[in-house]
């Protein structure tokens, strides 16, 4: 998670019955996550390269990494176990486009919506979100 907002879509997705894991490195916003949190969610402290196989495999996962973007291992380790529906948030669309380019040989884009946060910058945010190839 990177801001409070994801770790609230989590609850959400846990309130409605699903296994939730979340991945977070900051020790401040894992104490945050973890305080009240509803039965069926986990947050793994740790780099998500480093945890990301302990929580695979899932139905869905959703990326929200830093302005650098994913670390080059885990496009790889999510295409060695593929979720049915793949949500990227990003916000560098630099380095969405290479790591889109990196899941591409298993993954397929197929919705991409920006959303402009804040006026009269150039930041961006963009949700992109991917399928496994094949599953048409």
């Amino acid at each position: 998670s990177r801001s409070p907002g994801t770790r609230a879509g989590w609850r959400a997705l846990a309130r409605r019955g699903w296994t939730v894991s979340g991945i977070e490195l900051d020790d401040a916003a894992c104490r945050g996550a973890r305080r009240g949190a509803p039965a069926g969610f986990t947050v793994v402290e740790g780099r998500v390269e480093d945890a990301l196989a302990s929580s695979l495999p899932a139905d869905l996962v959703i990326l929200n990494p830093p302005r650098t973007g994913l670390h080059e291992s885990v496009p790889g380790e999510i295409a060695r176990r593929p979720p049915a529906r793949l949500v990227y948030v990003s916000c560098d669309p630099a380095t969405l486009a290479r790591d889109a380019a990196r899941l591409a040989p298993s993954f397929r884009l197929v919705e991409l919506q920006p959303f402009d946060l804040f006026p009269q910058t150039g930041h961006v945010e963009t949700v992109a979100v991917f399928t496994p190839v094949g599953d048409e």
